[in-house]
């Protein structure tokens, strides 16, 4: 029976941070974990887009651990400052996909009566190309845990959909001293923004923010000069949808909106493209696997587990409504400190996730807790 210290645990997570890997520059990272994994022993391969996959065990049931190797853009030095490493990805999600990847050689060590799929993806940061693979390939599991940042006590239940759209307004221009002459691009952007945002937020009325819409105005371009109205412009909106909606139905709200505006206006176009969307998600609190990360959490923090539900959206949404299968997040780390330019996470923290996920994974495949500890020194 081999050992995997805490030391290389630690380290693994350093040495994954110090990998510059923003969406599209996964490669290096990859190559990290391949080897890393095939020197530990591990059945490993890496798919056509990038994603390095490895099995561990075999037989029913199945359960795939999924994290993502991608960061949002902009370097952070990796170090070490007493119980904490910072560095880009330490909470989103290069902590999260260590501990499953640490959690992952440990129970290699050790005997399974099941199949724990390792699958640390690409692009989830942008297209979620990644996870869309695993779907592509089949990739039918019994349970699905993702590797996000929940802080080691919390688990995620649920994600938010969302809707990317775009609106284009198109008019004469002209010029800016005489502006009751022309009908102005951007002021339109932003009256269609203000109808959409009614029309869409007004269908909850809930105190809990998880349950209903938002609409946020997030980029505006146009304008030539700063003395001439635009002859056009355009808008992003980034529309969030709670569980239990329909995003063909949001979208036709939209242009019942947009076809109010255009009513108002002579020798004015208003186009909208829908530029992608990703489905709400929320697991039930009484599930299995819920109920596996609340004793796991119990056990080993002797606190009771939070139960989160976020306003994000991850690969989770996509492979649980695609795939049908009863899916949570999971990992170590502040979800407050993802994209920001000061990332960090405690050890302690990363190293106790390891454990929880150990010890959710003896629920699903008869891990012996004894034998993960003596192999986890």
């Amino acid at each position: 029976m081999g050992s995997y210290t805490r030391k290389e645990a630690v380290d693994i997570l350093s040495r994954m941070l110090e990998i510059y890997s923003p969406t599209g520059y996964e490669r290096g990272l990859a190559d990290f974990i391949y080897k890393l994994l095939l020197d530990h022993g591990l059945n490993v391969r890496m798919d056509p887009v990038g994603n390095v996959i490895a099995t561990i065990g075999y037989g029913d049931p199945k359960i795939l651990l999924c994290g993502h190797m991608d960061t949002v853009p902009g370097y952070i030095p990796v170090r070490v400052r007493g119980i904490r490493i910072y560095g880009r990805g330490a909470v989103d999600a290069k902590g999260p996909l260590a501990s499953m990847i640490s959690a992952s050689i440990i129970a290699s060590h050790c005997k399974l009566n099941g199949t724990i799929i390792l699958a640390c993806v690409v692009d989830e940061e942008g297209g979620s190309k990644g996870v869309l693979k695993l779907i592509e390939d089949g990739f039918k599991v019994d349970y699905a845990i993702f590797g996000e940042p929940s802080g080691t006590s919390n688990v995620t239940v649920g994600y938010k959909g969302s809707m990317h759209m775009k609106l284009m307004v198109k008019g004469m221009g002209g010029h800016a001293s005489a502006p009751w002459l022309f009908h102005n691009p951007l002021e339109i952007i932003f009256e269609a923004y203000r109808s959409i945002k009614g029309g869409i937020e007004s269908l909850v009325d809930s105190n809990d923010k998880f349950y209903r819409y938002s609409v946020a105005l997030t980029i505006v371009k146009g304008g030539v000069a700063a003395n001439v109205i635009p002859s056009e412009a355009e808008g992003y909106l980034d529309i969030r949808l709670p569980p239990g909606s329909n995003p063909t139905s949001i979208y036709e709200i939209v242009k019942q909106e947009v076809l109010k505006i255009i009513s108002r206006y002579r020798g004015i176009r208003l186009d909208i493209e829908l530029l992608g969307s990703t489905p709400p998600y929320e697991e039930k609190v009484d599930s299995v696997l819920v109920k596996a990360f609340q004793d796991a959490i119990k056990l080993e923090l002797n606190v009771e587990a939070g139960i989160l539900r976020k306003s994000g959206t991850s690969d989770m949404n996509i492979y649980a409504a695609k795939m049908g299968v009863p899916s949570v997040a999971y990992g170590p780390g502040n979800p407050r400190l993802s994209h920001r330019n000061i990332e960090w996470i405690e050890i302690n923290d990363y190293l106790c996730s390891i454990r929880i996920l150990l010890k959710v994974l003896s629920n699903f495949i008869g891990l012996d807790l004894n034998e993960v500890y003596r192999v986890f020194t």
